[in-house]
């Protein structure tokens, strides 16, 4: 295994240096195209040797390769030629997570886990209820807490960037967690053996449509897709022997339908084509909006990384992967020179990052490089937790993990404080799973 592993990644390093070599002679849409295969290629190897569609591999190799094969082609004028640091950092750290998750695998066959806990199923269904009641009345009364301090309902609002400015500080955390109803009912669902009483089919359906009317309300795109895709993401995990026919046609059926939901949101946030089209500069003006918007959704985060290589005059030490600390703490507030650092970007209004943006700020290149294996090292070890665990919980850590590597061209995810907020929950939520279903199953 060792040794196929080592011919894959010499065959990915190959296909990254020849793509940065036909880039740099102007055949953009060659480099671009020849990333997209390996990232196609890349996904399928690992979808064989581990036979999950949703392999933490699999999915970076896909999403990260492939996104970086899409902005390789160059489309709009606010890209530049990338730098070989934007090359070295974009392929080292794929590399590095590959390195990292294989060092973890190994270590995790040398030493073996201890006996697996007993927990009694019907009390864990109890706990997961409970958790998606307390999350959805929670996130419902946040949201409204928010419109009374604000005045305003975003997706009801006229404003360009109503849902940008619809944040109280402190309290969004809680709204925003609605994204978890969907997937906590996914896990109730798949974990009960008996039939559900009609009380319970009620009490999961008014908790759901809360969590999505918040999310909907609150016009934001990404809330909508960990909405959709994060209980995906879980059933394709949990479920044994699946149809991969079905897979794919529901799977056509939920992109289309998050793809209509998304136009709505960008009508609802009153961009219209023409502002788009300014924002977008894109080198064919004549390109459907339907292409130039996902495009640039997923292009410029890569530019905006290469426009920080070209412009970064003095490293960040730490201090940008600490803002979630600085956050959720207030510090920020206290003290602002901590998170007082100029955001290197191509254009204010296109201000989304990759997911290796602040630890290229902090460290430079060795920060990239360190920050991918610590991510494989995790990966690796969450991978054998849910193998291991009998605790469901486990699932929604692994499914908020896919999400952070299916959308890592998106944003620095590990240094915003949501993501560290939802982990938290994630993890109260196990504890209670652990206190209750497991306490009881021993005294029993």
């Amino acid at each position: 295994m060792r040794k196929r592993n080592f011919i894959v990644y010499t065959i990915f390093l190959l296909i990254s240096i020849v793509s940065m070599i036909v880039s740099r002679i102007g055949q953009h849409m060659a480099a671009g195209l020849l990333l997209f295969i390996g990232a196609i290629a890349l996904y399928c190897y690992y979808f064989w040797i581990s036979k999950s569609m949703v392999d933490l591999r699999a999915l970076l190799s896909l999403f990260w390769i492939g996104g970086e094969g899409v902005a390789a082609l160059q489309l709009s004028k606010l890209q530049t030629e990338w730098t070989t640091t934007t090359w070295i950092c974009f392929t080292g750290f794929y590399l590095m997570f590959l390195i990292g998750y294989e060092v973890m695998v190994v270590f995790l066959k040398k030493h073996k886990t201890k006996k697996k806990k007993v927990y009694n199923r019907a009390k864990i269904s109890s706990c997961v209820m409970f958790g998606i009641i307390l999350i959805a009345v929670g996130s419902l009364i946040s949201f409204i807490t928010e419109v009374i301090r604000l005045g305003y309902v975003p997706i009801l609002s006229e404003e360009t960037h109503a849902y940008s400015n619809f944040h109280v500080t402190g309290l969004h955390y809680f709204t925003v967690t609605c994204m978890m109803v969907h997937a906590l009912t996914l896990i109730y669902v798949m974990n009960r053996k008996s039939k559900m009483e009609k009380v319970d089919i009620v009490i999961l359906i008014l908790c759901n449509a809360m969590a999505l009317l918040v999310a909907v309300a609150c016009i934001s795109k990404f809330q909508l897709l960990l909405t959709v895709a994060l209980p995906a993401i879980i059933y394709l995990r949990m479920k044994k022997n699946l149809n991969y026919r079905k897979i794919f046609l529901w799977g056509a059926i939920g992109v289309g339908a998050v793809a209509l939901l998304f136009t709505f949101m960008i009508i609802r946030r009153n961009y219209g084509e023409g502002y788009l089209n300014d924002i977008f500069e894109m080198k064919n003006q004549n390109l459907p909006m339907a292409i130039q918007y996902p495009y640039m959704y997923i292009a410029n985060n890569y530019a905006n990384f290469n426009c920080m290589t070209e412009q970064l005059t003095e490293h960040s030490w730490g201090l940008r992967m600490l803002f979630p600390v600085f956050a959720l703490t207030g510090l920020k507030f206290v003290v602002p020179e901590l998170i007082a650092f100029p955001v290197y970007i191509t254009k204010t209004e296109l201000n989304t990052l990759t997911i290796i943006y602040d630890a290229f700020y902090d460290f430079g290149v060795i920060g990239v490089f360190l920050f991918g294996i610590i991510l494989g090292i995790v990966c690796a070890y969450m991978t054998k937790a849910i193998k291991k665990s009998k605790n469901p919980i486990t699932y929604l850590f692994y499914g908020q993990m896919a999400m952070y590597l299916f959308l890592s061209f998106f944003s620095t995810w590990f240094s915003v404080p949501t993501t560290w907020f939802w982990f938290a929950v994630t993890a109260f939520l196990y504890f209670i799973v652990e206190k209750g279903a497991r306490r009881k199953a021993l005294e029993k």
